[in-house]
């Protein structure tokens, strides 16, 4: 994505997007891997504080840098 649109909350909208989706499909539990902001790798699975903000936990790493975040409903 250019870095003119970076920051305008398309990747907020297509988390959001895709949680409503996987729920009214049928889905009972969702897993991410995230990392933070600071990380030198893996930016584009998205950002902790992302997935936390939509009541996402963590349960552990993938790794030294993927946290492994589930939203359970």
């Amino acid at each position: 994505m250019p870095r003119a649109l970076r920051g305008g909350g398309l990747a907020a909208a297509l988390l959001d997007a895709a949680i409503d989706h996987a729920f009214a499909k049928g889905a009972g539990v969702i897993e991410a891997y995230p990392v933070d902001e600071a990380s030198p790798s893996y930016r584009f699975m998205g950002f902790r504080d992302m997935f936390i903000a939509r009541g996402f936990h963590e349960v552990g790493m993938a790794g030294s840098r993927r946290h492994v975040m589930r939203l359970e409903r």
